[in-house]
């Protein structure tokens, strides 16, 4: 109920169009060039979904990801539509298996109370919420990852039917076809395991079978390892990754950032687009109740007698923690700038924390559902968790006038595209008077668009949209029939600028 709230109330942000046109096998060089159309004409752009092998041909070419996912979500709009709504729900599907997981993994490394207490916090998380409300892969790797370790812990306790050694490996190499990033979970479980085999010499005459499906993963990945090796070095592929600032921000900062998906994990409240005052109640409310159940959470584990169990999940999310800070330091690509990477250390810290909180008093437990369902009210009402560039609030005030209103948005560059149809899907679909095209950057002078379309002969508002516009807008802009003047003052958001003009019909000896 939760991952369903509202889930088609926001609009869709940048990296769920990249996911809604790699899986309908179409490019966003489709979007039109000046010509003005209403906005219901840009949604037309997410209906008609290709092949599956156009999909997987469309990911593969112009992504930086596997093709698993996108291939799934192909036959899935085929089946139920382009929706805003139709386009989430695959991923709300993953999260609720994936809390299902959770349940299962608990009660086989404890009992079924801790595996109960590790669904229910899933279930509420404001994380697992967010990563299961958008349409993007992580829910799906969470899903698959935590099916795998299932299995990898019934291996490890001495179950060794062939199904599990056939379910382990198969679902490890799904997992590398949907995500990059799972290889972090396969590294994690093959050096537990073979960490125990070295260091229990009862078990080092059963490494034969373990090699042997580790060996079997790695096969089944080996065809796709050529396009991965392309996808790390292409342009654009890991760069944003890579930025640059002074050294003790280098060395700080991925700390910092993995304290707040931690926070995230439990609790998130209101701190960004808000007064400073608002942030800092946020951010010292969020600090308490993170603290309180940390305090717990750790008096719970020092009471924990059932440690052995568990312990292989433990040395899990640390090996996965310190790839993860490897990579962030030693490849100088901070995989910690955003909380949504830790996805596959969210598994082990929700298990962690409900082992401790299991035995702890019953008040703590309510704390974190009380904090999660609140995030989530919040998070489902665009309060919090906003997208830096501000879509819904943007493309809210470009087609909110009543008179006739024409948008003008020029993406300056191939990698603007997303950003600017998301502003234009995010505008109001039934208001007839706006109309949008995309553009050629203005000039810093006088301005003459080359559009095409209907322009209205009577006054109306123009708008000039541009990310990452660096010189003032001009001072007059020319249409066929009107001429445009600023009114106000430029608007900077998030890197995006945004300046409005007032148009009046020019008379014959204009």
């Amino acid at each position: 109920m939760l991952r369903l709230w509202r889930l088609a109330a926001k609009p869709l942000w940048v990296d769920e169009l990249y996911t809604a046109f790699n899986s309908l096998g179409k490019s966003l060089d489709e979007i039109p060039v000046g010509r003005l159309l209403p906005v219901g004409d840009y949604w037309a752009l997410l209906g008609n979904p290709g092949s599956i092998w156009q999909a997987a041909q469309t990911v593969t070419t112009s992504s930086n990801h596997p093709p698993l996912f996108f291939i799934m979500m192909n036959g899935w709009l085929h089946q139920v539509g382009t929706s805003v709504w139709s386009l989430r729900a695959l991923a709300v599907l993953w999260g609720v298996v994936a809390v299902a997981g959770m349940f299962y993994l608990g009660q086989r490394l404890s009992n079924p109370r801790v595996g109960a207490l590790a669904a229910l916090l899933m279930a509420v998380s404001p994380y697992g919420i967010y990563l299961s409300q958008e349409s993007r892969h992580y829910s799906l790797a969470i899903a698959i990852a935590l099916l795998a370790l299932i299995n990898w812990s019934a291996l490890l306790q001495g179950e060794r039917a062939l199904w599990r050694w056939l379910s382990w490996i198969g679902l490890n190499a799904l997992g590398v076809y949907i995500h990059y990033f799972y290889g972090f979970s396969i590294i994690a479980q093959w050096l537990v395991t073979i960490s125990r085999i070295i260091w229990r010499r009862d078990r080092r005459n059963q490494a034969f079978p373990w090699l042997l499906a580790m060996g079997c993963t790695a096969l089944l990945y080996l065809p796709w390892l050529p396009t991965a090796w392309t996808h790390f070095y292409s342009e654009g592929g890991t760069n944003w990754l890579s930025q640059s600032a002074p050294l003790w921000q280098s060395l700080l900062l991925p700390w910092l950032q993995s304290l707040v998906a931690g926070v995230f994990m439990l609790i998130l409240l209101p701190v960004e687009q808000v007064p400073l005052a608002v942030t800092i109640v946020s951010a010292l409310i969020m600090l308490s109740v993170f603290g309180i159940v940390l305090n717990q959470l750790i008096r719970g584990w020092q009471q924990e007698t059932q440690l052995d169990l568990t312990a292989p999940i433990v040395s899990y999310g640390l090996i996965v923690f310190g790839i993860m800070m490897a990579i962030t330091y030693g490849l100088a690509k901070d995989l910690t700038l955003a909380p949504r990477y830790f996805f596959m250390l969210y598994p082990a810290i929700t298990l962690v924390m409900a082992q401790a909180l299991a035995r702890r008093k019953r008040w703590v437990i309510i704390t974190a559902i009380a904090a999660g369902i609140l995030s989530q009210l919040l998070i489902s009402y665009d309060i919090a968790l906003l997208k830096p560039y501000l879509p819904g609030q943007i493309g809210r005030r470009l087609g909110a006038a009543s008179q006739p209103t024409i948008v003008l948005i020029a993406p300056q560059r191939d990698g603007y595209r997303a950003r600017a149809l998301s502003y234009v899907l995010a505008m109001p679909p039934d208001n007839p008077n706006t109309q949008v095209a995309f553009t050629d950057p203005a000039g810093v002078k006088s301005w003459q668009p080359v559009l095409s379309g209907d322009i209205p002969t009577q006054d109306l508002t123009l708008w000039l949209v541009e990310p990452q516009r660096k010189v003032p807008f001009p001072p007059v802009v020319q249409l066929s029939q009107q001429v445009c003047f600023p009114t106000g003052e430029r608007i900077n958001t998030e890197g995006t600028r945004q300046q409005q003009y007032q148009c009046s019909a020019m008379g014959p000896d204009s």
